[in-house]
């Protein structure tokens, strides 16, 4: 048989070998036989330091909090998009580039579609934690300010400080978030308790602006005379305003600063403690 015959033949093998999962690049990460791919179209390239050490969970917290990589933006782009994989893939090489050991995390949801990619460490004292810094896609805002116009008052949203989460993370249970800085129990019944207040809080909120929007309505264009009955009821009416207000203060406080809407029921977990 010609020379050029054998290389056909073991051309053609070689791409069998590949096609069915035998062969893997070792540079690349993959769920199953499929290599996970980037927002910008490529493979997610996870790079392990050698030296690096399971943390103490003090240590994972105080590197996540210098960690910046929660501050870049989420895009959706055939060329240069940056997608949770991405966020998943930066903070893994950050970690280990600081001596951390790290997992990147790919989580599928039950009925399909989009899953998602998050952080796993072991740490020595706490045992395995996820960590998602992905969570400004998601969220809604709960730290806010009233200020003063002419037109009564209006209620400002600021930003939080950081997009850092620690995840709660069981097959067959929501997918759920607790702001890195709140996250103060580890086990999944914290997360439920968690949600539940902030129910409690998304309620006392839509209150608390249906009776900016009647007070500001009450106020508008009128003028209330020193000693009135009209003016002592807007008195109280502001001060019942500002315990209102007081009241979300204090469970903000206690809350965080952002809410991270659940992204569904959790099928399978997949762990990637580096290049496969």
């Amino acid at each position: 048989m010609p020379k050029y015959q054998w290389y056909l033949i073991l051309g053609l093998v070689f791409a069998l070998i590949i096609a069915v999962g035998g062969c893997k690049n070792p540079l690349y990460t993959y769920e199953g036989s499929q290599v996970l791919i980037g927002g910008d179209g490529e493979p997610i390239m996870l790079v392990d330091n050698p030296d690096a050490v399971d943390p103490t969970y003090a240590e994972l917290v105080a590197f996540i909090e210098q960690d910046t990589t929660d501050a870049n933006d989420y895009l959706v782009h055939p060329r240069i998009g940056y997608v949770c994989a991405d966020f998943a893939e930066d903070v893994h090489n950050n970690a280990e580039a600081a001596g951390i050991r790290a997992a990147s995390v790919s989580v599928d949801f039950e009925g399909g579609g989009d899953g998602h990619a998050l952080n796993a460490f072991d740490t020595i004292d706490m045992g395995l934690i996820y960590i998602d810094c992905t969570g400004q896609g998601s969220s809604d805002k709960l730290n806010f300010h009233l200020e003063k116009t002419e037109e009564g008052y209006i209620v400002v949203y600021d930003n939080p400080e950081s997009w850092d989460a620690v995840a709660y993370v069981e097959v067959g249970k929501e997918y759920g978030l607790v702001p890195l800085a709140r996250a103060g129990v580890l086990h999944y019944g914290f997360y439920e308790g968690y949600k539940q207040k902030w129910q409690t809080y998304r309620q006392i909120l839509t209150d608390f602006n249906d009776s900016v929007d009647q007070f500001n309505q009450e106020v508008k264009g009128k003028t209330f005379h020193e000693g009135s009955p009209e003016l002592a009821r807007i008195e109280a009416w502001q001060a019942d305003l500002e315990e209102m207000k007081k009241l979300l203060d204090d469970l903000s406080e206690e809350l965080g600063y952002v809410w991270f809407e659940p992204k569904g029921i959790v099928k399978d977990i997949w762990i990637h403690w580096g290049p496969e």
